[in-house]
């Protein structure tokens, strides 16, 4: 995923005043997506829109989450597993980037939540230790100006989750992927 989908999908979650930011939608697809359940992009829209899916019935809210919905489901699908977490860019300051990966961590234990998981007793005890790091990572912080350790900590934390999803997914059985016959319609309904 790149910087400008990211800047995409925060204006248009902006123009139509959701609470989420483009990390916190993006973590809470990955979430829904690796969970037992098919995959509803409604429900999806429901959460991300506080419970106003019409506000992505048209326009640019429309095409950009989308695009994302797309992008989303062609990385998770991919046989190499392509997925990269929707976060500022690099070129950001760190502490933007830190506080972007925790809403993204919120973002997937919220749509974990959502995707039917009944129990975190279906997982085996790496994936639930996982998910309890994802928890603590929800109240990450750093500071704008941080040094050459932190940002390689950072990275180290963005790669461990993105490892973490493929673990939790694994774990739950796949979700649909582009090669499914059952992959949702990526428009939003």
């Amino acid at each position: 995923m790149n910087g400008e989908l990211f800047t995409r999908v925060g204006r248009a979650l902006r123009s139509v005043h959701c609470d989420i930011g483009a990390a916190e939608c993006h973590g809470m697809l990955c979430g829904m997506l690796s969970g037992p359940n098919n995959f509803d992009p409604g429900l999806w829209l429901d959460h991300v829109g506080g419970g106003e899916r019409n506000l992505f019935a048209s326009g640019e809210p429309r095409a950009a989450l989308e695009e994302l919905m797309r992008e989303t489901l062609s990385a998770m699908g991919a046989e190499d597993y392509q997925l990269e977490l929707l976060l500022p860019d690099d070129d950001a300051a760190l502490s933007a980037r830190a506080a972007g990966f925790a809403d993204w961590c919120r973002g997937f234990l919220s749509g974990l939540g959502l995707s039917g998981i009944a129990s975190l007793e279906a997982l085996g005890e790496d994936a639930r230790e996982f998910l309890a790091d994802l928890s603590r990572f929800t109240s990450l912080a750093m500071d704008a100006d941080g040094d050459e350790e932190d940002e390689r900590a950072l990275v180290e934390l963005t790669e461990f989750t993105r490892m973490g999803v493929m673990l939790v997914r694994a774990e739950l059985g796949e979700g649909p992927s582009e090669q499914d016959d059952d992959l949702p319609d990526v428009t939003l309904h």
